[in-house]
């Protein structure tokens, strides 16, 4: 854990700053550990807040696409920060190391930690596990994309062939729906861990992780259209 230290002058302005006692060449910021987690959700928000003000389908995609990327990356920022505080706070090397570990799926790391730290599954875990999975599978189809030739026949008199064309994935977030759903699953994986350790009114815990003023889980589920 890094020791970070301020050197001050007589008159208390900040003359040095170090780091474990050695001297840092640069500026530091120190921010709550919630920060790491935060902006990721909060700039998902804005992106998909910006999306339904567009009219042109291009536009749409390019803000869908952004809330869409945030959103799993708040989860699994989310994921690594809180579990490894929790892990810290019960001096449980088990978890810490899972949540060092690299290798296999974000949902398969949120179902391992939640078996570590809370020995018992969160409320509809299964359809949570099986949505981040088939998000996180769209994720990583779209940030390591592949192209995949397609061809296009117009059957007209003369029939006209366009090769070289791809089907494009990403025209999937030019929907509205379907990036708001994935902001909410996200969302939802978050209050089902706090409920989990036991804030029965979720609304703090969702706020202090993602910045969603009064957003409770009933919210969430009507936005997803599942009974409370």
């Amino acid at each position: 854990m890094p020791i970070f230290s301020f050197a001050c002058t007589q008159d208390g302005s900040i003359e040095q700053i170090l780091r474990d006692g050695e001297p840092l060449a640069g500026p530091v910021r120190l921010e709550q550990l919630y920060s790491i987690v935060r902006i990721y959700f909060e700039l998902s928000e804005s992106n998909l807040r910006q999306m339904t003000q567009q009219e042109d389908a291009t536009r749409r995609r390019w803000f869908g696409l952004q809330s869409f990327l945030m959103s799993l990356t708040g989860l699994e920022a989310f994921t690594n920060t809180y579990f490894h505080l929790r892990g810290q706070e019960m001096g449980r090397t088990d978890v810490l190391a899972r949540v060092s570990r690299r290798e296999g799926t974000l949902s398969r790391k949120i179902q391992d930690l939640i078996e570590l730290v809370f020995g018992t599954p969160v409320l509809d875990q299964e359809r949570l596990i099986q949505q981040i999975f088939a998000l996180s599978c769209l994720r990583n189809e779209i940030v390591h994309p592949r192209w995949t030739p397609s061809t296009l026949v117009v059957q007209t008199d003369t029939a006209l062939v366009v090769e070289g064309l791809v089907e494009n994935r990403q025209a999937l977030f030019e929907d509205v729906r379907m990036c708001t759903e994935a902001r909410l699953w996200c969302r939802l994986v978050v209050a089902r861990i706090g409920q989990a350790a036991g804030n029965d009114d979720v609304h703090p815990f969702l706020f202090h992780w993602t910045g969603a003023y009064g957003m409770r889980s009933s919210d969430i589920l009507d936005g997803l259209g599942i009974p409370r």
